[in-house]
């Protein structure tokens, strides 16, 4: 009976590959006796709690079978307990020698002297025989760490062997984990190297002023405590302190900015000062306005800049809107003429007003649902460009944001699989988007980046186009500031391999490992039963599996590219039979598409999305006009790296525009909408008009004719192949918005807003199919 309850419950909820692993810890904790340790009433209280701490581990992975595993344990220790009946066992007590009078007296009589220490105690219990050392003996301290098995002096041979084995496994099984993907946190050691050394005199300056002391220090050490006069300023800002690096960007933005001389500038955070002084230098503006929080603490450092006509530094914090707002007036802005643009005024660019923020900070301050606040701050910023609002109201005005590198990513992708709402908003309100200087994590080993990437090939294709747009523009990049992709494609641009020629090409996690202990196996130095030949081994067999994979993958994409243009030409010379013989070769293509398995599936519609968004020139990232400078951590303070945006804003789509009271209300249709659709990025767009509203995709698919023309980066088939929420371009979403609106069965837009609470719920268990692949292997 036990056997069967056992086996049902391990192989009913956990597989056949989990079960020998499961039922042996069911097995230790039902039949101690088993193990031979069963005379240990310690050892079988371990090996219960070890079993609990694997149900937990496995009800965090996966809820039911967790609960199932509790039933399991609960019912064969119900009845093991009924087949056992452990011989109780009389509780040993500690008790001391009762002290006889003249002890008493002595002890009363003696009190200047000292007291015995432990190993005279010892002696002389072992003087007086074995009933004392018993009685004197001190308890041994728990030992910290894993629990170690003990093996009663008694125990069997099989008893020590089966220990053995145990130990065994628990260690092969702590020499298998597997590395997190997820970028490290910073150690103590590198917070120490945050602030030190200081390069240059702004930076010696900062350092002087022990705001960061809790750098070097920690939080919570006395020596980290900032003196009391500053301890009321903000400790997480860092600042821009090298001039030669705001020399070497404003020199390569230097044909873009030269539109803007002696323009307004409203300058949030100015902080030390050195990029707002240096940008002062190029562009002479007429009036120059620094909100900055903590005036008083920056205030000397900002001296020569306030020395100059038109400076005023304002005691303000610019990223509180209330606080903005009041210095968006004609006092502070006389030459500005505010604009109330309705939807059928198109906005213009204004080129006499620039906006720059300093937004970056250590550590990250979370806010409400946002990873960070400046990501709630850069959501705002593009939203206002939108509806008008904060100095967006005096035209489209360009934005330069200091930002930490990571929330970055968010408004400007490099990837279909990191494309969201707020990187689609952009795209619909924004004319460019540049990435102008940041860091290089191409350098950086592959474990240790994010999640997600794309195929080489597409990037180096990318990199070329930005390259080539240089070329054309006399743009150089200084010296020792290039990216190594743009390296490579500059030195050997002819051997730039077109993207979707060849199959999906990723850097593995253990490429370079597996080639480093390849060479060492050549050479002979890697013996055939040692552990880096085990590893070398597991790693070939997972590259070689992931690149048959791809390979697989990419002949699906060919014979799918093929038939998307036999359609093409079919459809340019109207030949309706011919049509209808592409549609039946295209069913055939979907059955051999499914049975390639969710796994291949998911890598061909990452493959598909990231190429299609290529080719359409989709995002902002593979249309920039420049590649990226490279800046080193040390060029900030503190050592933080930190990237520039370029943001030029764009007239918005009349339908985005349209909203307020006293219009149709189509911009904030457009804004539920948006919200509804990119919770399904994966998911077809028929398939989510249809949650959206029964019936939409009858009326609103066919009738945008972008999403099934490739011309316009459509797909001409229905099914599998549709194309994804992800996959599609700004002009795309701008059609399907357009007429979501022509149709009179829409839903109102209260039940639109009441129906999205609803939709991230379901959106959550939908994201995990054909998620995509990450560089896992």
């Amino acid at each position: 009976m036990l056997s069967r309850v056992r086996n049902n419950a391990v192989r009913r909820n956990f597989g056949l590959g989990q079960a020998p692993c499961i039922s042996s810890i069911i097995t230790t904790v039902t039949y101690p006796s088993i193990s031979g340790l069963s005379g240990n009433s310690r050892v079988q209280q371990w090996h219960a709690r070890r079993a609990y701490r694997s149900t937990q581990a496995l009800e965090a992975k996966t809820p039911s079978a967790g609960q199932m595993m509790r039933e399991a344990m609960g019912i064969l220790q119900s009845v093991g307990a009924a087949d056992q009946t452990p011989e109780a066992k009389p509780k040993r007590t500690r008790t001391r020698k009762a002290r006889t009078a003249e002890e008493d007296v002595a002890n009363q009589d003696e009190t200047a002297e000292p007291k015995p220490t432990r190993r005279k105690k010892a002696a002389d219990s072992a003087e007086d025989g074995e009933e004392a050392k018993v009685e004197n003996k001190e308890p041994k301290k728990k030992r910290a760490g894993r629990p170690r098995i003990h093996i009663p002096e008694d125990a069997s041979a099989e008893a020590l062997k089966l220990a053995a084995k145990q130990a065994k496994r628990e260690a092969a099984a702590a020499a298998k984990k597997r590395p997190s993907l997820k970028p490290a946190k910073i150690s103590r050691s590198d917070e120490q190297s945050m602030l030190r050394p200081c390069v240059d005199p702004m930076q010696e300056r900062l350092y002087d002023t022990e705001l960061w002391s809790w750098l070097d220090y920690g939080r919570t050490s006395k020596k980290g405590l900032a003196p009391a006069s500053v301890r009321k300023y903000d400790r997480t800002r860092v600042h821009v302190t090298s001039e030669k690096m705001v020399d070497d960007i404003l020199e390569y933005m230097k044909p873009t900015l030269t539109r803007h001389q002696g323009c307004d500038i409203i300058d949030l955070n100015p902080g030390a000062g050195v990029w707002s002084t240096k940008l002062n230098d190029l562009l002479k503006p007429r009036t120059h306005l620094l909100l900055e929080p903590d005036a008083g603490f920056y205030e000397p450092m900002l001296e020569p800049l306030l020395a100059r006509d038109g400076s005023k530094l304002i005691a303000k914090d610019g990223l509180v809107w209330a606080e903005l707002l009041s210095v968006l007036t004609p006092e502070y802005l006389p030459h500005q003429k505010e604009h109330h643009y309705s939807a059928d005024d198109v906005p213009e660019r204004n080129d006499t007003l620039l906006v720059t923020a300093n937004l970056g900070s250590y550590p990250k301050r979370r806010y409400a649902s946002f990873a960070s606040a400046t990501a709630m701050i850069l959501y705002q910023f593009n939203h206002a460009i939108r509806s008008g609002a904060l100095f967006q109201k005096y035209g489209l005005v360009r934005m330069l944001l200091w930002l930490d590198d990571e929330d970055k990513a968010a408004i400007l992708p490099r990837m279909a699989q990191r494309r969201r709402r707020v990187a689609v908003d952009a795209e619909l309100n924004c004319e460019s988007i540049t990435h102008v200087a940041g860091p290089d994590y191409s350098d950086i080993d592959p474990s240790k980046r994010l999640w997600f990437s794309r195929d080489i090939n597409i990037d180096r294709s990318s990199a070329l186009a930005a390259l080539q747009r240089m070329r054309e523009a006399g743009i150089q990049t200084p010296t020792g500031r290039e990216t190594k992709i743009l390296r490579e494609v500059s030195q050997n641009s002819d051997k730039v391999v077109a993207a979707g020629e060849t199959p999906i090409t990723y850097d593995f996690r253990h490429q370079a490992e597996y080639e480093e202990l390849l060479k060492e196996f050549e050479k002979g130095k890697i013996a055939l039963a040692s552990e880096e030949y085990k590893a070398m081994i597991r790693m070939r067999i997972q590259i070689d599996s992931a690149n048959k994979r791809f390979s697989n993958v990419h002949n699906n994409m060919v014979n799918f590219h093929r038939l998307v243009d036999e359609w093409r030409v079919a459809n340019a010379a109207n030949d309706d039979k011919e049509i209808a013989s592409i549609m039946e070769r295209y069913k055939e293509w979907e059955k051999s598409f499914i049975a390639l398995g969710s796994t291949a599936c998911g890598d061909w519609f990452v493959q598909r999305d990231n190429l299609h968004l290529w080719k359409q020139k989709s995002m902002h990232w593979d249309r920039r006009a420049i590649e990226p400078l490279v800046i080193q951590s040390d060029e900030f303070f503190p050592h933080v790296p930190l990237s520039l945006l370029d943001i030029q804003p764009k007239a918005a789509h009349k339908v985005l525009r349209s909203m307020g009271p006293n219009s149709d209300r189509s911009g904030d249709m457009a804004e539920v909408l948006m919200r509804s659709i990119m919770a399904y990025t994966n998911s077809s767009m028929g398939k989510v008009l249809d949650r959206l509203a029964p019936g939409a995709s009858e009326f609103v698919y066919p009738m945008c004719k972008s999403l099934v023309d490739p011309d316009r980066g459509g797909v001409p088939f229905p099914g599998a192949a549709e194309i994804t929420v992800r996959g599609m371009s700004a002009w795309q979403f701008e059609d399907v918005l357009e007429q979501w609106m022509k149709w009179p069965f829409r839903p109102a837009l209260q039940d639109l807003i009441s129906q999205l609470s609803d939709e991230y719920v379901e959106a959550e268990a939908e994201e995990g199919k054909f998620g995509g692949v990450s560089p896992e292997f």
